[in-house]
């Protein structure tokens, strides 16, 4: 079956770097706008400065963004599952909002420090095939079973190892300082998929028609945007694995590029780093007058 057009919705959520966030949707769109009908804009309630999106709006139109700005910050902290039973709380969960109200089958699911190159989306719907999701399956660089050459993003479902082997594995290929939570997120009796594997939610396409049935609020998996010990997204990938969902690994390097001004640890330092967001920002907009045409007001 062929894709078709407008099929998908976005979701993206917004934590300082305005200029980053133009560029990210601007790009985004310049390429794989045929099939993007809205975005779910979630401004988050804290923000690491004052900033101010609207100009985001008026740059993409009328109609195209649909804004939420939830009354929860959560940042890194854990979520209580039992007040996940309260709309107004859950939706405060990253990409929740969107995973909620959008009526499309496919949600792409995006950070807001991406540049891209070429019609990822339009790929990802060619490769989706039966898969509940499409992107780069696991965080392989911290896995000690990819530094023995056992696993990876194409691999994850074949190599399905006990609790026994993945620990004497970490014992050889002792990982990031995060591989000691590994023995206190491993189920024993349900060890796989293994801690890094997950989605990665930089740049993922989430077929909901599949996912949905299966996560809070309608399922039992939690939601996709849960961090817990090990990251965002990989308590949601382990239990919907487990429950019969598969993943498609698909390189979108050709496509697309993560923390593109300065390509230092994923984006992440800079929300740390006040010179580096500075100077990745500054960069941003001279992108965003040069190819877009943006004037800021005076």
């Amino acid at each position: 079956m062929q894709p078709q057009p407008a099929s998908v919705d976005v979701a993206i959520n917004a934590y300082g770097k305005p200029y980053q966030t133009a560029i990210t949707l601007l790009t985004l769109l310049k390429h794989s706008g045929q099939w993007i009908d809205k975005i779910y804009f979630v401004e988050e309630r804290k923000q690491p400065e004052p900033v101010d999106f609207k100009f985001i709006f008026k740059m993409l139109g009328q109609g195209k963004i649909i804004y939420y700005r939830p009354l929860f910050w959560f940042w890194y902290k854990q979520v209580n599952q039992f007040l996940q039973k309260f709309g107004l709380y859950r939706r405060a969960i990253r990409y929740q909002y969107a995973w909620e109200k959008t009526d499309k089958k496919f949600l792409l699911i995006i950070h807001n420090d991406l540049y891209f190159s070429g019609d990822l989306v339009g790929e990802y719907l060619k490769n989706i095939g039966d898969h509940t999701g499409i992107g780069k399956i696991g965080q392989c660089w911290n896995c000690p079973a990819h530094s023995a050459g056992l696993c990876d993003g194409d691999r994850y479902l074949n190599y399905r190892p006990s609790y026994e082997e993945i620990m004497r594995l970490n014992e050889q290929y002792p990982g990031p300082p995060r591989s000691k939570f590994y023995a206190e997120y491993i189920e024993k009796d349900r060890p796989w998929p293994l801690p890094e594997c997950r989605l990665n939610e930089y740049v993922a396409l989430v077929n909901l028609e599949k996912a949905k049935p299966d996560t809070v609020p309608y399922g039992k998996a939690t939601p996709f945007g849960i961090i817990n010990v090990i990251d965002v997204g990989v308590a949601w990938f382990h239990q919907l694995n487990n429950e019969g969902h598969t993943f498609a690994n698909f390189d979108y390097d050709p496509y697309v590029t993560h923390s593109w001004v300065s390509l230092k640890n994923a984006g992440h330092e800079a929300l740390f780093n006040k010179d580096l967001y500075k100077y990745e920002e500054e960069v941003a907009l001279k992108v965003l007058k040069e190819e877009f045409g943006y004037q800021p007001a005076k």
